[in-house]
């Protein structure tokens, strides 16, 4: 029987040009939902974009062939469940695309902190009521910029921020020291960078230990001109709290781009919360991402095939990454 791989259709104009390179596999689409085809239920490989929880669900629990998932995510957090859990202590094997979205959201966090720094909120109003408003903008040389997270993403904006003059500090579980930082803290000493951060960005991945771990008590330490930067999980900081510390300008901005539910209602409190800018969790989306993500499902086929350690491999499920 021909080995089957299983492309979610979002990455449908990458299976030319593999079915010429891999002719002994077979590549068949995957649409995002619909009923379930005998051939979803035969396949060894799923790399894996948009697909509904049905269609993934009924994969892993009818597919008995399926050794290998590959997500085009940079978490595994939206694909967790007692399935996958069962599956993977079975000896399923599951990996990430963990570099192919680092660059569109590094140059997000950057475009984001400019965008405060510089005063656009303002200057937009100003032009819209024809006012010839010249505020002082403020330098991001010099700032210091605090990371939540200093994984490949969180490198990927540390080494930019350092390269506008800004102290970079990182915070992740253990301390542990990563290329780009001037200083790593563990996750317990978070609340010791607040009260010198300018600017806090969120970049972590959603476990139980990062559930709301941006609350009331964290944006009470912060300075009053802090400006909070969420890349990560929607749920890693309590809406509530960054609503209210936004009111009460105990923070001076925030810009969010992932939300605990998603898409973001439209009769939603935070559309009208002054001071955040809200984005449609788009701070990934780019013109190069197509290309970065058949590059590392390539390079992982080929270890795969070859029996090799794969790049990006889930770590710690009890942990969710």
């Amino acid at each position: 029987m021909t080995r089957s791989v299983l492309v979610s259709e979002r990455m449908e104009p990458s299976i030319r040009s593999l079915a010429s390179d891999y002719p002994d596999l077979t590549f068949r689409t995957v649409p995002m939902d619909g009923p379930i085809q005998d051939h979803y239920l035969e396949a060894e490989i799923l790399w894996m974009s948009a697909l509904s929880d049905e269609i993934f669900d009924e994969i892993l629990a009818k597919n008995r062939s399926l050794q290998w998932v590959q997500l085009t995510a940079a978490g595994f957090d939206w694909i967790l469940r007692d399935g996958l859990t069962a599956r993977l202590e079975n000896g399923l094997r599951a990996t990430r695309s963990g570099h192919s979205f680092d660059t569109p959201i590094a140059e997000f966090v950057l475009a984001s902190m400019f965008y405060h720094a510089r005063k656009f909120p303002e200057l937009v109003h100003a032009q819209r009521a024809r006012q010839w408003t010249r505020p002082e903008a403020d330098e991001i040389g010099g700032s210091t910029v605090a990371i939540v997270g200093t994984g490949s993403i969180g490198q990927e904006v540390a080494w930019r921020a350092k390269a506008m003059g800004s102290t970079v500090l990182g915070v992740n579980r253990t301390g542990t020291p990563a290329q780009g930082f001037d200083r790593v803290v563990p996750q317990s000493e978070l609340k010791t960078l607040l009260p010198v951060t300018d600017y806090l960005v969120i970049a972590a991945p959603l476990t139980h230990e990062t559930r709301h771990m941006i609350g009331t008590a964290e944006f009470d330490a912060m300075k009053n001109t802090a400006v909070l930067i969420n890349v990560g999980r929607g749920e890693i900081v309590e809406t509530r709290s960054l609503q209210d510390a936004l009111r009460s300008g105990a923070i001076s901005a925030a810009v969010v781009d992932v939300f605990e539910e998603e898409p973001l209602p439209s009769e939603h409190e935070l559309w009208d919360v002054p001071n955040l800018f809200v984005t449609p969790h788009t701070s990934f989306r780019a013109s190069g991402n197509l290309r970065r993500l058949e590059t590392e499902f390539r390079l992982n086929l080929e270890r795969y095939l070859k029996g090799e350690t794969l790049a990006g491999e889930m770590k710690a499920p009890q942990l969710g990454y």
